[in-house]
């Protein structure tokens, strides 16, 4: 069981939590439901009900059961195919957040299968996920938002129980802080300095313990983390180029271009109009 101390800190960071359902469905896979080496930005959650199957992320290879849950955090390098068995039956969703659940599952060493308790109620959550995103009623966006909070609620409670404490407590709270004052403060200039303070380091050490747990330093971070902003902005929004790149945090429009197109391959209209919606209609 998690200390209590760390337990009310993500608490309060998970608070914050805001987020943006992109599909949710019921599939029944077919022998073609393969994927490999792609990284999207958007989370996913699994919940199977029948079949096998492999995902890779990292560098690790899950094979997840009937009646487990999956949390499948963005913007990491992922594959995943079909065995010689049958293929999955699945519950899934894909959605967005404004909070990077990947850095919480590597500071944290969080499981990314939890079993589920059949009277948790997770199917009928993903069918008000399916059957809600297709209404338009004055309250849909409330029980989107209600299902998918429960489930999310649920895969935490459910990997922290199985979790041990961890001895570095306060350096990850830090650490977490950090990225949070990053995301919240992307559109300003960012200094080592300035960032070291708000964790209450010496500037040369907070760079050497920001790249052990994040594997980047901290300038190169915040070039990826705006690089992702922008994605999500061109993606789902309508914004010019030059305002995304703004509130992307790149206050010259000439150099954000350049920047994205190295990063992607795309130029960031290229990337607007190429968005295909092949990847929000399959798990």
């Amino acid at each position: 069981m998690m200390e209590k101390g760390k337990k009310q800190w993500l608490n309060d960071y998970l608070s914050k939590l805001r987020i943006e359902l992109l599909h949710a469905k019921l599939s029944i896979c077919g022998r073609d439901w393969k994927r490999f080496n792609y990284a999207p930005s958007y989370n996913k959650l699994y919940y199977i009900c029948n079949g096998e199957g492999w995902i890779q992320f990292g560098h690790e290879q899950y094979t997840p059961m009937p009646g487990e849950l999956m949390f499948i955090p963005g913007g990491i390098l992922q594959s995943f195919s079909v065995t010689e068995g049958t293929p999955y039956t699945m519950y899934w969703c894909h959605f967005r957040s404004n909070i990077q659940f990947v850095h919480l599952f590597n500071l944290f060493d969080i499981p990314k299968i939890v079993a589920a308790d059949p009277s948790a109620g997770l199917q009928q959550h993903f069918l008000e996920l399916s059957d809600n995103r297709a209404n338009d009623g004055p309250a849909t966006s409330l029980k989107i938002y209600s299902a998918l909070f429960a489930i999310i609620a649920y895969f935490i409670d459910q990997a922290f129980m199985v979790k041990d404490d961890s001895p570095q407590t306060m350096s990850i709270r830090k650490l977490l802080d950090t990225i949070h004052y990053i995301d919240t403060h992307l559109t300003q200039e960012l200094t080592i300095e300035e960032l070291a303070q708000t964790a209450h380091f010496h500037p040369n050490y907070f760079i050497r313990f920001f790249k052990k747990h994040l594997g980047v330093p901290p300038m190169r971070y915040i070039y990826e983390r705006r690089l992702e902003e922008a994605k999500h902005l061109l993606a789902f929004t309508d914004l010019a180029v030059n305002e995304v790149a703004y509130r992307a945090g790149f206050n010259d429009g000439s150099y954000f271009s350049a920047a994205f197109k190295k990063s992607l391959g795309l130029s960031p209209s290229e990337y607007r109009n190429r968005m295909s919606s092949d990847e929000r209609v399959n798990p």
